[in-house]
């Protein structure tokens, strides 16, 4: 049976900070997110892990051998909810103390892009390490598109104990829509807030829009690639439920 990990309060983080950027071979800047970065905001105690995502690669991999100097190793096996976050590596210490790295994109899906540096906030320098914090409404956003443990009761605590900009949260999961549809994860996390918590998200309606919407161009194409003329697909779409309207939106 494997044991509980130990959990690290923002003192811990920032003991851990200093010894990882005592060992640094030339200086890194990494962006915080998740449980980090709500403990040293206060709005928990405690975090199991760190997620950290770096600009480059090259980054990454000085950060990782700092990590390597001050005992972490990295996983071979990890539970299946990490796994499928595609971290460019997850670190872990014996004291059970989690390291998730990513370059520039956590998920496959967010992408530390111009928007998220922007938002984010200096959190300090520790010797050759900077760690900057991405905004409420990036963490939050980044809670809603995973499926780890407490993901809604920790998007509940951010949204009472700091407040969110809902509509930018909302404007940066329209942004970054292109290359992956999670507009259904994100709804289904709105609802989930809503269920359990009572907190209803202003973006809760036009999210649901989006998402359906995302549906019905997937349907719409999928036909098309099957060999369906334009009003054949449309048609079947009519048939399967889809309103004139919606199918209008169809362009």
């Amino acid at each position: 049976m494997k044991m509980a990990r130990n959990a690290f309060d923002k003192a811990s983080l920032e003991k851990e900070f200093e010894r990882i950027g005592a060992a640094l071979g030339e200086p890194a800047t990494a962006f915080l997110l998740g449980g980090g970065a709500m403990a040293f905001r206060g709005q928990k105690n405690a975090t199991k892990d760190l997620d950290l995502v770096f600009e480059s690669e090259g980054e990454a991999r000085v950060f990782a051998e700092a990590l390597k100097k001050n005992g972490f190793q990295k996983q071979k096996i990890v539970e299946k909810e990490y796994a499928e976050m595609c971290a460019a590596g997850i670190w872990e210490e014996e004291k059970g103390f989690r390291v998730d790295l990513f370059v520039m994109s956590v998920c496959n899906a967010l992408k530390l892009n111009s928007s998220i540096t922007k938002r984010s906030e200096l959190l300090g320098a520790y010797g050759k390490l900077t760690i900057k914090m991405f905004s409420n409404e990036d963490v939050v956003l980044f809670k809603s598109i995973t499926e780890r443990p407490d993901d809604a009761n920790d998007i509940a605590a951010i949204v009472r104990q700091s407040g969110v900009d809902w509509d930018v949260i909302l404007e940066e999961a329209t942004r970054q829509s292109g290359e992956r549809n999670w507009y259904g994860a994100l709804y289904n996390k709105l609802l989930e807030l809503n269920e359990i918590h009572g907190i209803q998200p202003q973006i809760t309606g036009e999210v649901d829009k989006l998402y359906k919407r995302n549906v019905l161009r997937e349907a719409f194409n999928r036909r098309l690639e099957q060999g369906l003329t334009r009003e054949e697909a449309l048609k079947e779409l009519k048939k399967a439920g889809f309103s004139q309207k919606e199918l209008a939106e169809l362009g």
